[in-house]
């Protein structure tokens, strides 16, 4: 049975730092929201609070309301498609 020290390799640098994960984040530039939960978890980092699952914790209640957000707004997306979809039809049936 192998320890941690025995599994890693010669010359490999030490792990990446909580911080560094959360910064290395692909987060696409124009996702506002998304960038805002990643700055407020590095910030707390930044105040010590670098465990990884207080991390995760910090993380998934930002992502839950975002989540519930782009429900609604999606519903209300397709409630808008669908009434224009019913305009267009209209039309279509009055020619």
């Amino acid at each position: 049975m192998s320890t941690e020290s025995e599994d890693q390799q010669p010359g490999d640098g030490s792990p990446p730092s909580v911080a560094d994960v959360v910064a290395a984040w692909n987060v696409p530039a124009g996702a506002s929201v998304a960038l805002r939960i990643r700055d407020s978890i590095l910030e707390a980092i930044a105040q010590g609070y670098d465990d990884p699952q207080l991390v995760a914790d910090l993380a998934v209640g930002p992502l839950v309301i975002a989540v519930g957000r782009m429900e609604n707004e999606l519903a209300e997306a397709r409630r808008r498609i669908d009434a224009l979809e019913q305009v267009i039809d209209g039309r279509g049936d009055a020619m």
